[in-house]
């Protein structure tokens, strides 16, 4: 089996690479790591050659939280989003272009398949979202030369987590669908879905979805991460479940 994951991370990455998704990926996360601290930076300049002639108005100057907030969103919109879009049919792909059926009848295991592509999406997004982490890191180092980012790891860990969730909840979904655009669509109501949870605030301790929504919070101090152990607990749960799910699943469909 382990030679079968290995091959499998294998054509992964090369199918990566020939049709650009390696590449593209790494611009976004490079440019939401230069991006947000840049933005940050500029942000009370930007907004004062926005008013109108004679206009004035006080800003405060900008400090680490606000390029670290940046970053949360950054990461999530530009390198998060894309890479669901890029791998929405990571599963549903295969099957439809037909191209797992000169391989399973030479014993290429299912689970094999499932679990190569689980490891490469889910490492594409840790070496992408590090990167990204520690370019943000440096400029923002070099910028804003305060003390008032003391709990990083409470603030970025969290959301990297969450990426990992979210990876294995799109495998789950293009295990179930038809195609690449029917994936998306399902992925895109479950995701729907969790920001409807997160309306219950009464249970945001136990929402594994606000991994990635209150990383500002915990990074700041004004909330403890502690008080969302649970939310940790249930997110690595869910996400072996998550696995689980779409391994059972692509093993029972018809190919």
């Amino acid at each position: 089996m382990m030679k079968q994951l290995t091959a499998q991370l294998q054509k992964e990455h090369l199918e990566a690479w020939r049709r650009k998704r390696v590449l593209l990926l790494l611009l976004l996360f490079v440019a939401a790591g230069m991006m947000s601290p840049l933005f940050a930076k500029l942000t009370p300049e930007i907004t004062k050659a926005a008013l109108p002639e004679g206009s004035s108005i006080s800003l405060a100057a900008p400090t680490s939280l606000d390029a670290w907030g940046q970053f949360f969103k950054n990461v999530s919109q530009f390198g998060l989003l894309a890479l669901v879009l890029l791998y929405g049919d990571t599963l549903a792909g295969e099957v439809e272009r037909g191209t797992l059926l000169p391989l399973l009848p030479l014993g290429l295991k299912r689970k094999s398949l499932v679990l190569g592509k689980a490891g490469y999406l889910m490492l594409t997004w840790t070496i992408g979202y590090w990167l990204s982490f520690g370019i943000c890191y440096g400029y923002t180092r070099y910028f804003f030369d305060d003390q008032l980012s003391r709990h990083l790891t409470a603030g970025v860990v969290p959301l990297w987590l969450y990426g990992l969730l979210l990876c294995a909840c799109l495998l789950v979904t293009s295990a179930l669908a038809q195609n690449g655009l029917q994936s998306l669509l399902f992925f895109a109501i479950f995701f729907a879905g969790t920001l409807l949870l997160g309306l219950f605030k009464r249970i945001d301790a136990y929402n594994p979805f606000t991994l990635g929504s209150n990383n500002a919070a915990w990074l700041a101090g004004t909330s403890s991460l502690k008080d969302s152990l649970p939310a940790v607990l249930i997110a690595i749960f869910l996400l072996f479940i998550a696995l689980w799910w779409a391994q059972a699943s692509f093993s029972r469909r018809l190919i």
